[in-house]
């Protein structure tokens, strides 16, 4: 398939794949768009250090043959935001209460807003019940994609994962929340969008078989 027709095929592409495929976060390196700890070390996401790549907003695979996938980054299930909700799942510990939560409440007092919330008791209630409506809801309905054409650039807020150059998938930065407990929940298949590839003959081998 030439770059053209690839390109056009994968724009606005869900693929539907079992979440425990997903093992690793980027490595966090000068190749990626940004890391989490040179963004802001505040950020509650800063929490263990990660690669990002930006979205397209367009919708379409960027393309990177640099060496952002020399070696895998943390683990996803190591990830503050994973353990806060494994262990709230497991009884274990409130969200709350947990290390991430207590990231967003310190940037929240430093005059920051998380999900249009400045108050950060308000936060922790308010975000924990959201979190348990989110778990009923992935129990009930699975991880919906997000693909309504009527709403402009809602593609870019799926699972964003990046393609390696040994056709593995690493976690992207969107949908932490989301993948985590379709792996707590061990849902068999989610979908997710792909941000960046390797090359395009990866990503074309990576279709390929996918459509198979």
């Amino acid at each position: 398939m030439d770059m053209i027709n690839l390109l056009k095929k994968t724009k606005n592409k869900i693929f539907h794949l079992n979440p425990l495929i997903i093992k690793y976060c980027i490595f966090p390196s000068n190749f990626c768009d940004y890391t989490h700890l040179k963004l802001s070390k505040n950020r509650p996401h800063a929490g263990l250090d990660r690669g990002v790549f930006k979205e397209d907003m367009n919708g379409h695979i960027k393309i990177n043959n640099l060496k952002w996938d020399h070696r895998p980054g943390v683990l996803f299930t190591q990830i503050f935001e994973y353990i806060a909700l494994e262990n709230h799942y497991l009884g274990k510990e409130n969200w709350k209460n947990s290390k991430f939560a207590q990231r967003c409440v310190k940037y929240i007092k430093l005059n920051n807003q998380i999900r249009g919330f400045y108050d950060h008791k308000t936060f922790l209630l308010k975000r924990e019940k959201q979190i348990d409506n989110l778990f009923l809801s992935i129990q009930k309905n699975g991880v919906y994609p997000n693909n309504v054409p009527r709403e402009k650039n809602i593609f870019v807020d799926n699972i964003s994962v990046a393609l390696t150059g040994k056709s593995k998938l690493y976690f992207n930065n969107r949908g932490h929340h989301r993948l985590s407990i379709a792996k707590i929940l061990k849902l068999k298949e989610i979908p997710v969008k792909i941000t960046v590839a390797k090359s395009l003959n990866i990503l074309s081998k990576f279709c390929s078989s996918y459509d198979n």
